[in-house]
């Protein structure tokens, strides 16, 4: 999978990666605090897909934090086609950045801190760590047996094996003074590089036990028990510091810590471990080379990826690492008599030998069977790949398919002068911006991530248009970048000035699309007594052309003042107004712009009827000073007839 270094040639080095993505936190002259902040806040971004500007994002950092720099609640997904009995997330983050991190103690004993605040007993900590510590309180009392709370170390450089050692340590500690479900991670700006197509990982060799035959060069095929294939999961992770790793061959969209248990392979592995085998449909492992172990049953494998079997081998580790890392000196029956069944239990296991031409096939074949559909392999290696490619010879603007590749593309090109881009952006940020305008989802597109990846509901809609329509492409991209361009020039978000622009980013991409709609309708020269998507993006790149820059204002303002109006407490048609605010988001600003249906009159009827007041003005209001005192709609349909 390409993501976004368009030539097999282009490769940078990770120190040259490092020093780039480390850039912009050392930008400015900051002070040690501030650079703290930047770098959590950066690489957790990153890691989870996420953004700083919503509330569920907790920064804590400074005075009295407790050893809690970052905190982030991932909620389940609520859609009812997911099979998945994945809960709530809390992840709890302490970045340390540069040096800051010494050795195995230093890690055993900031931990300690963490969990000593987590569990009430650290008393200095500030009123916003408080306030944090009693929401996880409440948060294990009422958990579920699929809620968990992640310890996550974000640091610059990898840990040591020792670090690794008594990060697994506070594991222990944490489940026996905190939650059963308490577990640990660490990242590193190597967690982000790995994932990149245009690094060379070390050459890194993994056994694993099990009763293999070789069908031919190439192919073994056998059976691994689960503690087997769990052992074999630890020691990637040993070796690795990373278990996300050893999926990056698998259909796998953007860079993230979510993790999804299937419902069904969790309650056999709890109930009948010993059927495991005869339920599942097995698990491929890729290889760049076997070799055979001496004296054992198994083989070693050379630098492993499961390109299917990812939730398989997803919740055996869950599971596993539940019953099995629990600790304790004495003994369960229950449990024993667990184990003795999990030891017989099996997963088929496929091993094959090959080079990256063919891990595409490998990958589309093997998960042909299962929830994946052959659209999310069109759309990963040939959707995005397309777009990139046409977004740079268009536009000049380089297309992020994965966290982290702009700062390698950047790194590369600081290596090689005249090759630059204009202008760099995401491509999931790109894809929420449309569905949020073009598509009416603002709520959705600020409160979830899986209907805007391929497959899911508003990607689909968002490929598959009207036969009566013309594909979607990278033009709509990139005028839906224009648009992101726009408000990142107005600061929405964490920091903005004005508290109605502080999580109302995706709520102005919707106002502004549908206004512009409006100006189309209402303009008999464009005969247009419909809207296609084709028409809205093509009248945002008008608006863009320079000569036109004028109107491109007015609307953003016409738009940036139905946000600030709305969200006005005491305005009459205000969201604080709102029947769904009160009653069913309890007052929850946050929630209620998360909310799927916004927008929508069902939901938002207040926002429904201003929208239709804005528009009624925007027809009405003479533009004073310009040439037969055009109405605003007017002056900007202008830039539409050109």
């Amino acid at each position: 999978m390409n993501h976004g270094v368009d030539s097999t040639n282009k490769t940078t080095t990770f120190e040259q990666f490092r020093d780039e993505w480390l850039a912009e936190i050392e930008m400015g002259d900051p002070t040690p605090f501030d650079k703290g902040v930047r770098f959590a806040t950066k690489i957790v971004t990153q890691w989870l897909g996420v953004t700083a500007d919503d509330d569920d994002f907790v920064i804590c950092d400074g005075t009295g934090d407790g050893g809690i720099d970052i905190a982030y609640l991932q909620r389940r997904d609520t859609d009812p086609s997911d099979d998945s009995i994945e809960g709530d997330t809390w992840y709890i983050f302490q970045g340390k950045y540069g040096s800051s991190l010494s050795g195995a103690d230093s890690v055993l004993a900031e931990g300690r801190k963490t969990i000593a605040t987590l569990e009430g007993s650290n008393h200095a900590i500030s009123t916003h760590t408080r306030q944090l510590v009693d929401k996880l309180t409440i948060f294990r009392k009422q958990a579920s047996d699929s809620d968990r709370i992640v310890f996550v170390f974000a640091t610059t450089d990898s840990l040591s094996p020792d670090e690794r050692k008594a990060l697994e340590d506070l594991k222990l500690i944490g489940r026996d003074r905190l939650f059963g479900n308490f577990d640990v991670e660490q990242i590193s700006l190597s967690t982000i590089w790995d994932a990149l197509d245009n690094v060379e990982i070390s050459p890194l060799s993994v056994s694993i036990t099990g009763q293999f035959v070789e069908q031919y060069s190439g192919l073994l095929v056998g059976t691994v028990s689960l503690i087997d294939l769990f052992q074999f999961l630890k020691a990637y992770q040993r070796h690795t510091g990373n278990l996300d790793q050893l999926y990056e061959k698998n259909v796998r969209q953007f860079l993230g810590g979510r993790r999804k248990i299937n419902k069904g392979i969790s309650n056999t592995l709890l109930q009948t471990p010993e059927k495991f085998g005869l339920y599942n449909n097995g698990i491929t492992v890729v290889v760049s080379g076997y070799r055979k172990l001496d004296g054992v049953l198994g083989f070693s494998l050379d630098d492993p990826y499961i390109v299917n079997g990812c939730q398989t081998t997803r919740t055996i580790w869950q599971v596993l690492d539940s019953k099995l890392n629990a600790g304790g000196t004495g003994s369960d029956e229950a449990t024993v008599r667990w184990k003795e069944k999990a030891s017989r239990g099996g997963v088929v296991t496929k091993v094959v030998r090959s080079d990256e031409a063919e891990i595409t096939n490998i990958t589309r074949f093997t998960n042909s069977q299962n929830a994946v559909r052959e659209r999310d392999f069109i759309a990963l290696h040939s959707g995005f790949r397309t777009w990139a490619s046409e977004m740079k010879d268009n536009y000049n603007v380089f297309l992020e398919i994965q966290r982290g590749g702009i700062e390698s593309q950047r790194a590369w090109e600081k290596q090689n002068p005249g090759n630059s881009h204009d202008d760099y952006v995401n491509a999931f940020d790109l894809v929420k911006v449309y569905g949020a305008g073009w598509l009416g989802e603002p709520g959705l597109a600020f409160g979830k991530n899986p209907p805007f990846l391929p497959n899911g509901s508003v990607y689909e809609r968002m490929v598959n248009r009207s036969d009566d329509d013309v594909p979607f492409g990278a033009k709509d991209l990139y005028a839906a970048h224009k648009i992101k361009c726009v408000a990142d020039e107005i600061g929405f978000g964490r920091h903005a000035q004005q508290p109605s622009r502080r999580q109302s980013r995706f709520l102005f991409y919707h106002l502004f699309i549908r206004m512009l709609s409006h100006v189309i309708l209402l303009t008999p020269e464009l005969n247009q007594p419909t809207v296609p998507a084709s028409a809205l993006t093509d009248a945002v790149l008008a608006l863009t052309r320079s000569e036109y820059s004028d109107r491109f204002v007015v609307m953003r303002n016409a738009a940036l003042a139905l946000v600030d109006q709305y969200l006005a407490a005491g305005a009459a048609n205000s969201a604080h107004k709102e029947q769904s605010f009160t009653e069913i988001h309890n007052g929850d600003l946050n929630g209620f712009l998360k909310a799927e249906g916004l927008g929508n009159d069902s939901h938002s009827p207040l926002l429904v009827q201003l929208l239709a007041q804005h528009n009624q003005g925007f027809a009405s209001i003479p533009m004073q000073g310009y040439e037969g005192n055009p109405t605003q709609r007017e002056f900007v349909a202008q830039a539409l007839m050109a």
